[in-house]
């Protein structure tokens, strides 16, 4: 028998200090609100990640951001989380940091034009003064 070490669940309001210290640890701002954040909670209820889907303008689902704790990471808690929002978006877009590039490869997602990601629901590289140490890449997967 398997032991589950997570589970997928909507956001709650009790998970709001940790989603924003998460953000804050990975040099994020902090979340806009709770819609459309699936959580990731270990055995305790505790959100050891979540993923948050923002849905431009143009209709598609961008990943904006997808967070898992430090102490969490090699439990598939973040390829979870993708799959989980893949299975009910179906096309994903998102803006890759240079560090989790690797990450979205592993996945299937692919490089894409700027102008395939909704810069609204995105971060907004043009004014961000750590584009060059961040590299930034667009980049996208369908079903």
């Amino acid at each position: 028998m398997t032991e589950t070490l997570f589970t997928l669940r909507p956001a709650k309001d009790e998970d709001r200090a940790f989603l924003d210290a998460y953000c804050y640890a990975e040099g994020m701002d902090y979340l806009p609100n709770l819609e459309n954040v699936t959580v990731a909670a270990n055995s305790g209820d505790e959100a050891v990640g979540f993923i948050r889907i923002a849905i431009g303008a143009n209709g598609i689902a961008h990943v904006n951001p997808v967070v898992v704790h430090s102490s969490w990471r090699g439990y598939h808690v973040g390829e979870t989380l993708m799959e989980h929002a893949q299975q009910i978006y179906g096309e994903l877009r998102l803006v890759a940091r240079g560090s989790s590039k690797g990450f979205y490869e592993k996945l299937g997602f692919k490089a894409c034009p700027w102008e395939e990601v909704d810069l609204s629901v995105t971060e907004n590289c043009d004014v961000c003064t750590l584009v060059e140490e961040c590299q930034p890449c667009p980049m996208k997967k369908s079903l």
